[in-house]
């Protein structure tokens, strides 16, 4: 049994694997979390797991803490994930690959697992990321720029008045907004999903191909509903990731 563990900016997701098979993600907001926190929503919710992989892009306070709880509830340690040069694969395109951010490493192993293809991984959350691959693996770099919730928080913090004219606004479909607030937030969804379209287009023209479009993230769903093109959302794509990266170190030779 392998407990699977991304711990993002925000939320912090969890699953179990048993004999190849993902048991359903599970999420929650890990802000003000203690220790006595984390046993209580992961590892008290399901089966002692033998091994525990981690990618972590939410602080190392959150990282001690996971570490903590999971050496004192069940003695064993934690393994964190971190980007290399290459893997499974994939290679990455960062001159210093551990600085590519592992969560993005990890959505394109999970997504190169699923689709051997060319690739647009895009993942919604407080930031909004989206990397290519091509059809050997590598990776042909990505782009990073705030999430739709950070976009409307910083327009509503950062200006004179705007946040007084937003308020009681409500949000529709429709491009075209008749109220403040409604306008600023179907602003950064139109501008996010115009940022993947033109990111699919680019790939296309490099590659001489479609990609093929993966969404993931807790605010994918809103961007989704503003793009033209397919579009396939696989919410626990990091997790996949880190199946791949568990699944590689039980086979290697140094393996326990």
């Amino acid at each position: 049994m392998l407990l699977l563990i991304d711990i993002g900016n925000t939320r912090i997701k969890w699953a179990r694997l048993a004999d190849g098979v993902m048991g359903e993600q599970a999420a929650a907001v890990h802000a003000n979390w203690t220790r006595e926190d984390f046993v209580q929503h992961i590892l008290s919710t399901g089966p002692r797991a033998d091994r525990v992989f981690i990618g972590n892009v939410g602080g190392k306070r959150m990282g001690d803490l996971a570490q903590t709880a999971i050496a004192g509830a069940w003695q064993i340690e934690a393994r964190f994930v971190h980007s290399p040069a290459a893997q499974a694969g994939l290679r990455n395109a960062y001159p210093e690959p551990a600085k590519l951010g592992v969560d993005r490493w990890l959505a394109m192993l999970g997504g190169r697992a699923i689709e051997p293809r060319p690739l647009c991984v895009v993942s919604v959350g407080t930031a909004m990321t989206i990397d290519g691959l091509d059809a050997s693996g590598q990776h042909l770099g990505g782009v990073i720029v705030p999430g739709p919730d950070l976009m409307v928080s910083s327009l509503l913090k950062n200006t004179s008045d705007i946040a007084q004219r937003a308020a009681g606004g409500q949000t529709r479909d429709e491009l075209f907004a008749d109220n403040t607030l409604g306008a600023i937030q179907q602003g950064a969804v139109q501008a996010l999903a115009a940022l993947v379209e033109r990111a699919q287009e680019t790939l296309r023209k490099q590659l001489g191909e479609a990609p093929v479009l993966l969404l993931t993230g807790g605010a994918c769903r809103r961007i989704q509903a503003a793009i033209h093109t397919p579009s396939r959302e696989i919410p626990d794509l990091v997790l996949r990731g880190l199946a791949v990266v568990a699944a590689q170190a039980e086979s290697s030779p140094n393996h326990p």
